[in-house]
């Protein structure tokens, strides 16, 4: 999202109503360098995220590091692969429950304390810059492309998207209001271009007319204004809260929010523009070394979610589709839960559950116990099974 001078003052009252995507570590490289010559210590293996049709990496638990299976752009039919959640916090050990079968309950989060994501808006030269110090990060992020700027049909987003990174939508020419076709136009350029159809975009300038196009087009559209995404909440996945650092914003402003995340239980969603050195002109840039900075303090902390708008987003949504399953009892004592998915929501996606007792199976297939205390159910088979 960007500002001209006659929109600065209806924006300017959005952001002061504001109040980072799973961490990926791998075998360590070299430190990479940014253009401001900030140093970026990261663990990526030579080829960065492994691809569907190679192999996967796995990181040990207790870490916010991910086993990730990533594809290339055209990888399954236009649609953002399958991701394995990352491997939430703790020793490990836990027993498989005993008691009477039911009282399944999602984890939030995965099982993280809470969430948050790093999105980008308006294909910004300094989002391009510095795109290999960002995915040294080894964090998934989300890049909102504005997509008649020439910088849109960089290769650098062909090449985030084979890194697991999420492409979205940020409309062709970036106006106050749409009828739906600027929107279309730029789901076309990154379907032709990139080869996979975006499932969430940024409204422009956080616009309340785009909730209506979004919600017939997409999963998720991130706004403007400021909040705390709450597991099983009401907030509006049309207008998804998020925060915008101000100009030159340091680390510690970032810190904040991801304290506030982590102390409130929730997920917030971060806006960066672009950095400061870009050659087209980021509204509230700021500078690369504090963003590191920033990002790593919440790797750090080990028990928060970083990942994508569509991932924890998706989480989010399939958790509060299955807090309104049906539930029906059969003779045996046996409960089938069933729910439906929202539009838009994207296959092979899991959730964590716990359960006082009983066996869990879906399509006749036995769930396994994970001694981190969870199970996971495939949503798309959108029924679940607990047995005596």
């Amino acid at each position: 999202m960007r500002l001209d001078a006659a929109s600065a003052a209806g924006f300017a009252f959005a952001v002061a109503l504001s109040g980072l995507t799973a961490a990926c570590i791998f075998s360590s490289p070299p430190a990479a360098k940014n253009d401001d010559g900030a140093t970026v210590t990261s663990a990526i293996t030579s080829n960065g995220m492994t691809s569907a049709s190679s192999s996967t990496t796995s990181t040990s638990a207790g870490s916010t590091a991910a086993t990730i299976t990533t594809g290339t752009g055209g990888t399954g039919g236009g649609m953002f692969p399958p991701v394995v959640l990352p491997t939430p916090p703790g020793a490990g050990g836990v027993p498989r429950p005993a008691g009477e079968a039911g009282g399944v309950t999602a984890l939030d989060w995965a099982g993280f304390t809470g969430a948050v994501s790093y999105t980008f808006d308006d294909s910004n030269s300094s989002q391009i810059q510095n795109y290999g110090a960002l995915q040294a990060l080894g964090v998934r992020m989300t890049f909102y492309l504005q997509t008649n700027k020439t910088d849109a049909s960089s290769p650098i987003w062909a090449q985030a998207l084979d890194d697991g990174h999420e492409l979205g939508n940020h409309t062709h020419s970036h106006g106050m209001e749409d009828d739906g076709s600027d929107t279309d136009a730029a789901t076309q350029f990154i379907e032709s271009h990139f080869g996979v159809t975006p499932l969430t975009m940024a409204a422009p300038y956080g616009a309340d007319g785009y909730k209506a196009v979004a919600s017939t087009r997409f999963l998720i559209n991130r706004g403007v204004r400021g909040g705390l995404v709450q597991p099983n909440d009401d907030t509006d996945p049309f207008s998804l809260f998020c925060y915008i650092p101000a100009e030159n914003a340091a680390a510690d402003a970032f810190n904040a929010q991801v304290d506030s995340a982590r102390s409130g239980g929730g997920w917030h969603v971060v806006l960066v523009h672009g950095f400061t050195g870009g050659s087209d002109g980021a509204f509230q840039p700021v500078a690369f070394a504090e963003f590191v900075a920033a990002v790593e303090y919440a790797k750090s902390l080990g028990d928060m979610w970083l990942d994508s708008v569509l991932n924890i987003g998706a989480y989010w949504l399939g958790q509060k589709a299955f807090a309104s399953a049906n539930s029906d009892v059969d003779p045996s004592g046996a409960i089938t839960y069933t729910w439906t998915l929202p539009a838009h929501f994207p296959s092979g996606r899991v959730l964590r559950v716990t359960a006082s007792g009983g066996t869990l199976s879906q399509g006749g297939r036995e769930l396994t116990w994970n001694e981190l205390g969870y199970y996971e159910v495939s949503l798309d088979e959108l029924s679940l099974t607990v047995a005596p």
